[in-house]
């Protein structure tokens, strides 16, 4: 019986993508460094070596930037994925920190969704130790693509933060396993509640501003979930709904909006 368990969750684990690999084409190494000040983090967790990438600012790139934006990918995509969006000269005091889940990219071991905070906060410290300090004084902006937006709410449950931008988020994970297979995510052990993270993080002294975007057209993440979790507190939490966007569409359609909400005025 403990065989049949363990099978399962095997299983279930390779189709949600939790344990498939997702290695870089050498082209999105190459295109990163074509830019000679961007940096290749490494650390260790108990997954194994983990790398990010920091992207730095265009006004002081050589010194602890003032603001630092994550970016948070999709639980088929890699944080290199990212650089095709980012538009330097609209932000020119924010350093991008592209966080990879382990597994992804350069990072080795196999995710596990409610400890991926530990790779922010690894980057981090790698970044802070690059600049040769213990921790940095930046403000932080946090971004995240459907399953990268519950990777952003660890993070902004766990450290204060200024922005939050969550494009085609979940309420659940289960629910969101359930789109594809109800068995699945009944099964499934890992659990993280967008929901409850958000009324943590909406508690606390200072909270940030948080803004969801989500398409009609969204069949992997269905649009109710963004309309649920903005109903959680319409006062603060700004919502756009675009009824022709889908789950991928919209990164490109709406990547001024996504963008100026992240970075905001400087």
């Amino acid at each position: 019986m403990k065989g049949f368990y363990a099978s399962m969750i095997l299983v279930l684990a390779l189709l949600t993508g939790c344990m498939k690999q997702i290695p870089y084409e050498p082209s999105q190494i190459e295109n990163f460094f074509a830019r000679s000040e961007n940096i290749q983090l490494e650390f260790t967790t108990d997954k194994g070596r983990q790398v990010a990438f920091y992207v730095p600012p265009i006004k002081n790139p050589d010194v602890p930037p003032e603001r630092i934006a994550l970016l948070y990918p999709g639980i088929e995509s890699v944080a290199l994925g990212w650089m095709r969006f980012i538009e330097m000269e609209k932000s020119e005091r924010t350093g991008y920190l592209l966080i990879d889940y382990p597994g992804r990219g350069l990072s080795e071991g196999t995710m596990r969704p409610e400890e991926n905070y530990l790779n922010s906060e690894g980057a981090l410290l790698a970044l802070a130790k690059h600049f040769g300090l213990k921790q940095l004084e930046a403000e932080y902006s946090l971004m995240g693509h459907s399953f990268g937006t519950g990777a952003a709410l660890q993070f902004a449950a766990r450290h204060p933060v200024r922005k939050i931008v969550l494009v085609a988020p979940f309420t659940t994970l289960r629910k969101a396993v359930a789109v594809k297979s109800w068995i699945l995510s009944i099964l499934m052990p890992a659990q993280i509640d967008n929901r409850k993270l958000i009324q943590h993080i909406l508690s606390s002294d200072s909270p940030p501003e948080i803004i969801i975007l989500h398409g009609a057209e969204d069949t992997s993440l269905p649009v109710t979930m963004g309309r649920e979790l903005a109903a959680i507190d319409p006062e603060r939490i700004v919502y756009h709904e675009f009824p022709e966007d889908d789950h991928v569409t919209i990164l490109t359609s709406q990547r001024d909006l996504i963008f100026s909400g992240l970075n905001g005025s400087e």
